[in-house]
């Protein structure tokens, strides 16, 4: 029997979940959250009706798999998740999973913020762009570092403050006035559909983001934050940007104000993709140019500087720490 009848590629099924859960157990990493808690792993890769996994199955066992997740119904931009392969006579299933995923999953553009590094010849081998995601950073002035590590505690000025109008979103129907679905469609920015966001950042089963809609004359911008604690310590994580990045230089202010109402001891941003004198112009500092040490881990907590790798089929893509599956509970 010949490799193309003994192993086939499909997309899961709902009844393949508890398969799945333990083939990461086995193969991936024991005791993963997408292992041993069935309730997020249907939150992040149940969609309606749809598992978003494919596996590879030889002689009825799930001899690989990827996990993706889509941000629309249709024409999607998706995001890549697990992506683990066994010994099989295939020695290039891996490969055949993921192009079984684009040519059969209504794709539009496929991308991949958490990339291993010793993956990154594989994904340009495939014609993919790949790189190191940029990581910025602000302090509260006051001091006090217990989870970051600071030699050098400047904190710039930031641009003239623009009269920006910033309102909470609490929901998808609010009465601020802030219209998110004009933020949706920009150039080199994953198209997020209102669904998807309403189910990511409204509906999250674990965090308990902070979310506002930001306007300068016609300009919107979309920002999702989040609060990681640590001991009695706090930081300030900006999760995801949606809509005209250049706002984002103009928003210390508010950031400057929430890091003291909220008692964290900075602001922190994993990205790649926007111009860095909108960040340097906001009073950000790149972690890359200090010898500080802002984690990136906390489940558990390790004081290091990490660096965040990407993959995407998209020319100039812009990612943030929110696509994927990087910021989810350990």
């Amino acid at each position: 029997m010949d490799m193309e009848t003994k192993i086939t590629i499909r997309f899961a099924a709902y009844e393949d979940i508890p398969a799945i859960m333990k083939f990461i157990d086995t193969y991936w990493k024991k005791g993963h959250i997408m292992a041993r808690d069935r309730k997020l792993f249907e939150f992040q890769h149940l969609w309606k009706k749809e598992v978003s996994f494919v596996v590879a199955e030889e002689d009825g066992q799930i001899k690989g798999l990827l996990g993706f997740i889509p941000y629309d119904d249709h024409s999607r931009d998706v995001t890549l998740a697990i992506w683990k392969t066994l010994k099989t006579s295939d020695t290039m299933l891996g490969i055949h999973i993921l192009e079984f995923l684009r040519k059969n999953g209504d794709i539009k553009s496929i991308s991949a913020p958490g990339i291993n590094a010793r993956t990154v010849s594989i994904y340009q081998f495939l014609g993919m762009r790949t790189g190191c995601m940029n990581h910025w950073y602000r302090l509260r002035e006051s001091g006090g570092y217990n989870i970051a590590h600071i030699t050098d505690p400047a904190v710039p000025k930031y641009a003239e403050e623009a009269r920006l109008e910033i309102s909470p979103i609490l929901g998808l129907e609010n009465d601020s006035g802030f219209d998110l679905a004009q933020c949706l469609k920009r150039a080199g920015q994953t198209y997020k559909s209102l669904d998807f966001i309403d189910r990511r950042y409204f509906s999250h089963p674990v965090f308990d983001y902070i979310k506002y809609g930001v306007k300068l004359g016609e300009q919107k911008l979309f920002v999702v934050l989040r609060v990681q604690p640590w001991g009695c310590s706090k930081a300030l994580r900006l999760i995801d940007c949606i809509g005209d990045h250049q706002l984002i230089q103009f928003l210390t202010p508010m950031l400057d104000k929430l890091l003291d109402d909220l008692d964290c001891e900075y602001i922190d941003c994993y990205e790649t993709g926007i111009d860095a004198n909108i960040f340097r112009n906001g009073g950000w500092r790149s972690v890359s140019e200090t010898g500080n040490i802002i984690p990136e881990y906390f489940s558990p907590f390790e004081q290091k500087n990490v660096d965040i790798y990407y993959m995407s089929e998209m020319d100039k893509p812009i990612l943030f720490k929110g696509d994927g599956d990087m910021d989810r509970p350990n």
